[in-house]
């Protein structure tokens, strides 16, 4: 301890007028220690013998610059204690997952979809933080062809589980994605001109509404329910014989994916 308080800049010295009592408590590995002086006290838990030295050194400092202990000026890179470089923090789950399902895009026509998607799932009792990726519908026949595309390249939303507690429970949420979506395949509207797919991206809200199985468990399943709602329109351009475009035509186009997820 005397060797600390040189460290800080203080002459220590035996007829000192400012004397400071130390003392220690030990309940198992955990020692409480306790430094009083005249006008000043500071006490601190080390885990274990090794871990003394620092603490004694975040004391004097403190009482030193009259800093409290946990201080940036008390503080650095050469005392930080066990209990500090551990700091408790409430437990939470987290999986990755993959998901295939069907889903519909809701254009000129209704186009059905197979649909997959990968994530990563953070859970707490009650709520979720979820980032996926990929999450597309495909289309199912050639693409020169009537069929319809649609996904994110990346996804986020939270979710609320109804049932914190239980194994099993529905939950729902909500949040945003960055997506496209693609349908109706290029033809030949009238003789001399070609009308184009109807095409667009930009940012997506999404609805989600889920039941998931296992939650006791690191193996976890889950049937979800998701609607894609876009923030833009697609468009469709029609071309003349001589290549100009003559109209641009616009629609809305959300989406509909029912899926079964597993994940770990």
């Amino acid at each position: 301890m005397t060797r600390q308080f040189e460290l800080a800049g203080e002459r220590v010295s035996g007829d000192c007028s400012t004397p400071y009592t130390l003392a220690h408590v030990r309940l198992g590995n955990t020692i409480t220690v306790t430094l009083s002086g005249p006008l000043s006290l500071r006490e601190g838990t080390a885990r274990g013998l090794d871990d003394l030295p620092a603490l004694y050194s975040q004391m004097v400092r403190s009482i030193v610059t009259g800093q409290p202990m946990d201080a940036m000026g008390v503080v650095d890179r050469t005392n930080v204690t066990a209990s500090q470089a551990s700091a408790l923090r409430v437990h939470s789950d987290s999986l990755w997952y993959a998901r295939l399902g069907y889903g519909t895009v809701l254009g000129d026509l209704a186009y059905g979809t197979p649909a997959l998607g990968f994530g990563y799932r953070a859970e707490l009792d009650p709520f979720a933080i979820d980032v996926s990726f990929l999450n597309y519908q495909f289309r199912t026949s050639d693409y020169s062809s009537s069929g319809a595309s649609a996904g994110s390249l990346v996804k986020l939303s939270g979710l609320y589980f109804l049932e914190p507690k239980a194994n099993l429970t529905g939950y729902f949420g909500g949040g945003l994605s960055y997506g496209s979506t693609s349908f109706g395949g290029g033809n030949y509207s009238t003789p001399g001109s070609y009308r184009t797919d109807w095409d667009g991206s930009g940012l997506q809200g999404e609805l989600t509404v889920g039941y998931e199985l296992a939650r006791a468990t690191s193996l976890r399943l889950f049937l979800q329910a998701d609607a894609v709602l876009p923030f833009y329109e697609v468009t469709s351009e029609t071309f003349s014989r001589s290549g100009l475009v003559t109209t641009t035509d616009r629609r809305y186009a959300p989406s509909l994916v029912v899926s079964i997820g597993l994940g770990r």
